[in-house]
């Protein structure tokens, strides 16, 4: 007799997983919310190529591209609120909404440059609307994808996930610069609202039924106190957090000077900047797969500090590098170690936090990689002192010196054992 596992939702209807779990190739849901992905990843790694390059165009400002990038990445701060709202709002809805801004904001962005109209702060105020949706990624549809696979399918699922994120990081940056080189930033704004439609209409047609907590009606000052009261006891989860902080200010900042020192110090073209990211992108693609493959739950830890470390240390490398084809070769394996980290930090949190609890530990995430874009800011500060390649040399080393500590504050962080689902939030 087939035994079935039900958890409960909003409107009384149960979500039916069967005892034998599908594969995740035939999960229809996980399939839809997995393409909705492939859009908004390549259309981010497109934009993170296209607005800097259009923002030193119209300013001649490093500044004001770390500026814009700040802008677009600090609305993650919010992001324990989100993970609060998605608990008591469905995340289709919130997903829905989303999509719906970041369409709307691209084709605003592409009628204000094929009309010669498009200024700074069309930018500015742009890239913090779509920062804003970015915010909800990991309480909203990574959420998602994590609650309509079994448990023991949710690393696959992510790094699965990671694995056509970095896919498309080959693609969008690539299509980025070509469209830059020969059509116009018009260009790549018209194909990313096009996608976002295109996204926005699979989002329409998922069927998501949102489990239902025994939580749902609590105060969101209660939700929040609660939520941080379980993460500070659990120090797998604070590891995480500290370890997504350091990468992220000190790491991931980078790329809002990336095309920048292409452009300045290896002075290429748009098209070979582009080609620059996708290789980068390609690592990515390499690392995820490997990781979708080979990774078991008690390596999940260590292949995420492993990669947080190579990741900083392949920036420290490409900061001082003044050939094109030797920066090709280290952002490829800078590649490989940000899709590492990337996977494993959403696997270790999803797996590790409490069905209850999840939304708000995923908020949590988002919060931490909103403190990023003040590594941004310092870069672009650092800038107006010592040269654009010193100023990423300098945060990607503070970020090696910040990971190794967090190894010594952090035992569980340097363990080979599988994480366990924490219910109670004591620490594991």
């Amino acid at each position: 007799m087939n035994e079935l596992n039900t958890l409960p939702t909003p409107n009384g209807r149960p979500n039916v997983r069967p005892s034998h779990t599908p594969k995740l190739i035939n999960n229809g849901q996980f399939l839809k919310l997995w393409s909705i992905g492939w859009v908004t990843s390549s259309m981010m790694w497109l934009e993170i190529l296209v607005i800097p390059l259009l923002t030193l165009e119209l300013t001649d400002s490093p500044f004001l591209v770390s500026l814009v990038f700040f802008l677009r990445f600090v609305p993650m701060l919010f992001g324990f609120g989100l993970g609060v709202l998605s608990e008591r709002i469905n995340r289709k809805h919130l997903l829905l909404g989303g999509l719906i801004v970041q369409a709307a904001t691209a084709l605003t962005w592409a009628l204000l440059a094929v009309t010669g109209s498009i200024q700074f702060w069309h930018l500015a105020v742009g890239s913090f609307l779509i920062g804003i949706v970015m915010a909800s990624e990991f309480p909203v549809r990574r959420t998602m994808m994590g609650e309509v696979v079994d448990r023991s399918q949710i690393g696959r699922a992510m790094s699965l996930e990671m694995t056509s994120s970095s896919f498309f990081r080959i693609l969008g940056p690539f299509a980025g610069g070509v469209l830059l080189g020969t059509v116009g930033a018009h260009g790549g704004f018209l194909l990313a609202a096009s996608l976002y439609f295109a996204g926005l209409i699979i989002a329409a047609s998922t069927k998501y039924l949102q489990p239902l907590s025994t939580e749902r009606y609590a105060s969101p000052k209660l939700q929040m106190t609660e939520g941080i009261s379980y993460i500070r006891r659990n120090e797998i989860i604070i590891g995480t957090l500290v370890v997504t902080l350091i990468v992220n200010a000190f790491g991931f900042s980078y790329m809002s000077q990336q095309p920048v020192v292409a452009r300045q110090v290896l002075a290429v073209s748009d098209v070979l900047i582009g080609v620059l990211q996708s290789v980068e992108g390609a690592g990515m693609f390499l690392g995820a797969a490997l990781v979708t493959i080979f990774a078991r739950p008690h390596q999940y830890i260590r292949i995420y500090m492993g990669c947080s470390l190579l990741y900083l240390v392949t920036i420290t490398l490409f900061s001082q590098s003044n050939t094109y084809w030797t920066s090709l070769l280290i952002l490829f394996l800078s590649g490989i170690g940000m899709s590492g980290f990337a996977a494993m930090q959403s696997a270790i949190m999803v797996y590790t936090s409490s069905q209850e609890m999840r939304g708000r530990v995923m908020g949590a995430v988002t919060m931490f990689i909103g403190f990023g874009p003040l590594g941004a800011l310092g870069i672009g500060l650092l800038a107006g002192f010592y040269t654009i390649a010193t100023a990423v040399m300098i945060t990607a080393c503070i970020g090696i010196a910040c990971t190794l500590i967090a190894l010594i504050v952090y035992p569980s962080m340097r363990t080979s054992k599988e994480p366990k689902q924490d219910i109670t939030g004591s620490s594991v």
